[in-house]
């Protein structure tokens, strides 16, 4: 298999790996009402949390990191973009798992002494939790997004891959940037039918698109790259 296999291959699979990652971060103590006592309670669970966000930011930077190479021969300037985008989404989302841990020490102070300034405990707790959601829901899906939509583009472009594949993934892109600047504008909740349905193609989408890397690659009629 040469390099350019290899890479490609490995790239679908931190796509997928970033899928289930994602997944696994989910803390439902974090995102409950209780959220004060049960993060303390579930601190495990929390933590488990923390550390499926940092394996997902790893994946968001080898798959840059994988690929970047491929892609700065069809057009530098997007590979470029993109490369610095996935970055900085990386850097988004390592604030957010400070924040979500941030809050896990608020529940077990607050749990010590439950009775003691409560509502100073409250008010510092939900300023952590919106301003993770702005991080984690707005700030950091529109940075990814910037950076996925100039990746579909340049493989549109250079039909790496079909054509459908690339207009896809742009279109659910833009579906979940949308999502987001309605978070923002507080026209919908997170973890609501509106939002899901918004982000459902992308989901779908990068099943595919991580599956395609891994079974098909890039277009191997481009014998340009296959030096790489």
């Amino acid at each position: 298999m040469n390099p350019l296999k290899s890479k490609v291959k490995l790239a679908g699979l931190l796509i997928i790996l970033g899928m289930v990652a994602g997944i696994l971060s989910i803390s439902p103590a974090i995102d409950s009402p209780a959220y004060l006592t049960g993060a303390a309670a579930g601190s495990n669970r929390v933590i488990i949390s923390a550390l499926f966000q940092f394996v997902l930011f790893l994946t968001y930077l080898g798959f840059v990191l994988l690929l970047y190479p491929v892609l700065k021969r069809y057009n530098k300037s997007l590979a470029l973009g993109f490369l610095s985008f996935r970055i900085t989404a990386g850097v988004i989302l390592i604030l957010g798992i400070v924040i979500l841990l941030s809050i896990l020490a608020l529940s077990q102070e607050f749990v010590k002494s439950p009775s003691e300034n409560s509502m100073v405990f409250e008010a510092l707790g939900n300023v952590l939790k919106i301003t993770r959601d702005y991080i984690n829901h707005v700030f950091m899906v529109l940075t990814l997004g910037m950076g996925n939509l100039m990746l579909y583009t340049l493989l549109f472009k250079a039909k790496l891959i079909p054509g459908w594949i690339s207009v896809w993934g742009i279109s659910g892109t833009v579906l979940s940037v949308l999502a987001s600047v309605l978070l923002l504008f507080k026209i919908v909740d997170v973890i609501t039918p509106e939002y899901l349905v918004l982000n459902v193609p992308t989901a779908l989408f990068e099943i595919v698109f991580g599956f395609w890397l891994i079974f098909k690659g890039l277009n191997p009629r481009d014998k340009s790259a296959e030096a790489v």
